[in-house]
């Protein structure tokens, strides 16, 4: 369904968005933030998911859309909107966010408002919108990493770094056709800038933070 044909916006193909909320493993009760709700439509089945007694924080950059969201999703009192930006608007602790727009890398403010367990799915896009999903386990201070279907979305409010986003593209191309189901090879999530020390390990990285290539993983496929 289209929510504005002049910027491209509509909601995405619903079996897509089904295959990356069953990723976010959600439980009744649980606290979630989704950034970029457009006009409420994905927010409505997360606060069903969620249930009365969980809360859904939905983040819309657009003010008008916002307003078209709180409208929509009044039946659901367990689900707040805010018009705000998603990358900066802090909704407290959380058991899991879904971002709907694509950007080069995540929010700090996502990493630190994860939950002991909580998950994060959202779009790693580099060139041209096009990249995967991306979803990072909380254990303590570590995140497990993985990649769980390709994407092409519009990109992100203040998540886009143009250099990048060639890096991501780089990457991505260098992983072997056979291998190309969207399966990259990482597996974990790494805050800040990679070490001198570690640089064998990085297969991604972008302002804040990187992506550790899996140990069995070919390093010609690594971009640093």
């Amino acid at each position: 369904m289209t929510i504005d044909e002049t910027r491209r916006l509509n909601n995405g193909l619903p079996s897509f968005w089904a295959h990356n909320l069953d990723h976010l493993d959600l439980q009744r009760g649980e606290r979630l933030m989704q950034v970029g709700a457009g006009t409420g439509y994905y927010s409505a089945v997360l606060a069903e998911m969620v249930g009365p007694q969980g809360h859904v924080t939905a983040i819309e950059h657009d003010a008008e859309l916002a307003a078209q969201a709180r409208a929509n999703l009044a039946p659901w009192a367990q689900a707040e909107v805010v018009a705000a930006d998603g990358r900066t608007h802090d909704p407290g602790e959380v058991d899991a966010i879904i971002v709907f727009a694509g950007s080069t890398h995540p929010a700090p403010l996502w990493l630190d408002r994860l939950a002991e367990g909580g998950r994060l799915v959202m779009p790693l896009t580099g060139e041209q919108g096009w990249g995967f999903m991306l979803r990072a386990l909380r254990r303590g201070s570590e995140f497990d990493a993985a990649s769980i279907s390709w994407v092409g979305i519009f990109g992100c409010v203040g998540g886009r770094d143009e250099d990048a986003a060639k890096r991501l593209s780089l990457a991505i191309r260098k992983v072997p056709r056979a291998s190309r189901s969207a399966d990259m090879p990482i597996a974990a999530l790494h805050r800040g800038d990679p070490s001198p020390e570690v640089v064998e390990k990085v297969w991604y990285h972008a302002p804040g933070f990187w992506l550790e290539r899996q140990p069995s993983a070919p390093q010609d496929i690594r971009v640093s």
